[in-house]
């Protein structure tokens, strides 16, 4: 068990004493828990600078600083200033980024969002050197999306209507790469939903290092199904919004690489070198030398390609050659991230893969001459040990290491280390223990890391490259002052082994004043999801703060990570494959017996709250685990993963054609007639991700069962079910619940 902090400490005689009582307007209605962090972070090139979107007088500002000593140096724009050619008024600056020379800005505003990532917004291109601000395209013209600088800053490109076009910066001269995009039919650039959902990626298009080349996705979703969702306010008749969204088992987009070429205007088919259609490209881009590549998986995701691309000469016909250079297969599945870098010489690129056991960087060359029409050797593995690597930062080449940050302290921890190339140790950047985030300078110089403890705050910290702290940016002292003016109650690691012989980890927190001998309900709150962590040594934000108000009602409040969730190695998370819940609500129910079986809880008042998966896993306890669980509140739950995303619920599932048993053994729907306690369903009816279908689907078969429940809608919202007020009514709503329910 780790030990709490000093400001646990202070936690505690906070609460003690004569702290000023929580309430939900307090939490989700003002920014009393509001968190300071360095806002639009960008490294600029020369490595020794970076810029951050500030507020100065009411108006955003672009300022630059030194790395070396945090401190201003220079303001290159403020919003004031952003008035464009033939205008009196300044744009709404929403975001930032700079052309490859620095020489010229891309400004973002009217953002209006589409899906989790994606946004359509106009975009701007100012000047530095002479002030002027010019529109990126016709803004008679619907907005664009994805707007980015070739690396050599002459050009630019963006999509709008799902077609993908190139601006020549020298002459705003506009022109058109696409011409067959079509919302609901075709993408080129932009990706559909379920990529952007699922494999985070939104940007379908790269540009080759000298931009000459820009290589991008075609996605084919016209035999992709439709999901309606319906919109009600202000309206005497509901509107109606259709969009793509191909469900487990159902067909995928048709997706297709084209690279294409601006010196000689040609658009090239790059080959995936497989006749197969039902596959994946959830990456692709371009190597430092110029050479484009691209990852493909198949429909399973239990194998994984990484193919480069021989572009045929300017000018010429020919097609381009396919060069593989990287497979992995596995018997369950094989995750897709960030974590592949290619060494600048091109001789090779990093890797993570969880071969071993747990998830480890290994350096892949690149063979050259007649073997280079085969895959990539197992590789040299740079890390190894009992932890989790969970994401390469990139590769410092004059230091020769890699960058990364992994569970190695802790399953509970983040921490940011280094690795020589040559695969000799690991070694820290940050403290030990907590959750950090780092932002690199260019060229590995200096970073910007946030970093915070269980029972911290996040305070953001300025360090050179062997980890030495030069600054404190933001420490939060406000935030701070305000957890003990309210007495926010502290918490607390625990582990315990079920009757399976599993050891668990959670962290639970205590009312004020906690006494033994009494006997006290418990709330636990989890997620529980596939590579997930609600059991982290880090800042918990605003449903932390919710949870001390609930101590400080009087509730114990518990999060256990059960099997199937991260930080603690490949057979402990894919134990769940192909039978989703199962694993996950065993646990969840041996933490409640064994919180039951301590002497100062009230085993006849456990509750479980959950959202997204943490709502299907409450939806589970309180029918698989009736007898144990008094209260469930489910908010947004999947039901029934038929009803889920393909590339989610596929990786982890397999096809429901061929695993019928394991979609409809821990579905929650068929276990209602063993509900006994109290049921609160919660849902978006506009949710575009966990569709309120799921919700539909349970309250059917819970009034077929005849079992009572509550349920509450919140009609026009999504998965988040947030904005204006909707937060505090949600989070007011629930707490008055959980008073009379458990």
């Amino acid at each position: 068990m780790l030990k709490r902090s000093l400001f646990a400490a202070a936690l505690v005689i906070a609460a003690s004493v004569s702290a000023q009582k929580l309430t939900n307007k307090d939490i989700w209605a003002s920014p009393t828990f509001s968190v300071e962090s360095v806002g639009g972070l960008a490294s600029m090139k020369d490595g020794v600078h970076y810029t951050a979107l500030d507020e100065e007088a009411g108006q955003p500002v672009i300022n630059q600083y030194a790395y070396r000593t945090g401190e201003k140096v220079a303001t290159l724009v403020r919003g004031g200033e952003l008035i464009p050619v033939g205008s009196r008024e300044p744009v709404e600056m929403d975001g930032y980024s700079f052309s490859g020379d620095e020489k010229k800005m891309m400004i973002e505003t009217g953002s209006e969002p589409i899906y989790r990532y994606s946004y359509f917004a106009y975009n701007y291109v100012y000047d530095r050197a002479s002030k002027k601000l010019v529109p990126l395209s016709d803004l008679n013209k619907p907005k664009q999306r994805l707007a980015t600088f070739s690396p050599d800053g002459g050009k630019a490109a963006f999509v709008r209507e799902n077609n993908l076009f190139m601006v020549d910066l020298a002459t705003m001269k506009e022109s058109q790469i696409t011409t067959d995009g079509e919302w609901n039919k075709v993408l080129n650039g932009a990706t559909d939903w379920v990529y952007e959902e699922e494999f985070t990626l939104v940007q379908g298009y790269a540009w080759s290092p000298d931009g000459m080349q820009l290589m991008y996705l075609r996605s084919d979703e016209s035999a992709v199904k439709e999901f309606d969702l319906t919109y009600y306010k202000n309206q005497l008749y509901p509107s109606e919004y259709r969009f793509k969204y191909p469900k487990a088992g159902e067909v995928n987009s048709t997706v297709s690489l084209r690279l294409h070429d601006f010196g000689s205007g040609l658009t090239y088919v790059v080959p995936l070198g497989t006749d197969e259609t039902d596959i994946y490209v959830p990456r692709l881009g371009f190597t430092p030398k110029g050479q484009p590549w691209f990852m493909r998986m198949n429909r399973l995701q239990n194998e994984k390609l990484i193919c480069t691309v021989q572009a045929p000469p300017p000018g010429t016909k020919k097609q381009p050659m396919l060069t593989e250079i990287y497979r992995e297969q596995a018997k369950t599945y094989i995750e897709v991230s960030d974590d592949l870098h290619f060494l600048a010489d091109g001789s090779g690129f990093l890797l993570t893969s969880e071969k071993d056991g747990f998830n480890h960087i290994y350096l892949h060359r690149i063979a050259s001459g007649p073997a280079a029409t085969t895959a990539a050797s197992g590789g040299t593995q740079i890390t190894r040990g009992g932890w989790d690597v969970l994401g390469v930062k990139g590769i410092d080449e004059k230091g020769k290491r890699v960058i990364f940050t992994a569970a190695k302290t802790s399953p509970e921890s983040v921490d940011l280390l280094f690795a020589p190339l040559s695969g000799k140790g690991a070694y820290p950047l940050s403290p030990a223990g907590g959750v950090n985030d780092a932002e690199f300078s260019s060229g590995f110089r200096y970073f910007i890391n946030t970093r915070s403890t269980l029972n911290t705050v996040p305070v953001v910290t300025l360090h050179d490259g062997s980890g030495k702290q030069l600054k404190v940016l933001k420490d939060n002292a406000r935030l701070t002052a305000a957890t003990q003016e309210y007495g926010l109650m502290p918490r607390e690691f625990f582990t315990f082994t079920t009757a399976e012989g599993v050891e668990l980890h959670g962290w639970m927190m205590k009312p004020a004043g906690f006494q033994s001998r009494n006997r006290y309900p418990v709330f636990m709150t989890q997620y529980s999801g596939p590579n997930s962590n609600e059991v982290d040594d880090g800042w918990g934000g605003r449903n932390m703060v919710w949870y001390s108000l609930l101590a400080q009602k009087g509730y114990i409040v518990a999060c256990i990570d059960p099997r199937g969730t991260g930080h603690r190695g490949r057979d402990f998370r894919h134990i769940t494959y192909g039978q989703l819940g199962k694993y996950e609500v065993e646990d969840q129910i041996a933490a409640a017996k064994w919180l039951g079986q301590q002497p100062w809880v009230d085993k006849d008042r456990i509750g479980i709250f959950g959202w997204s998966y943490g709502g299907y896993m409450s939806s589970l306890c309180i029918t698989k685990g009736a007898d144990v669980f008094k209260a469930a509140i489910a908010v947004a739950p999947v039901t029934n993963w038929r009803y889920y995303d393909s590339i989610y619920t596929e990786r982890y599932m397999g096809l429901p054609k061929d695993n019928a048993s394991g979609y409809d053994d821990n579905s929650p729907v068929s276990h209602v007639a063993k509900l006994k306690g109290n049921y609160l369903l919660v849902h978006g009816v506009a949710d575009d991700n966990v569709h309120y279908q799921n919700s539909a689907e349970m309250v059917l078969a819970l009034v077929k069962a005849n079992k009572p429940f509550d349920q509450f809608m919140y009609p026009d919202r999504n998965h988040g079910i947030y904005g204006g007020t909707t937060r505090l009514h949600l989070f007011e709503m629930m707490t008055n619940w959980v008073d009379e329910n458990l």
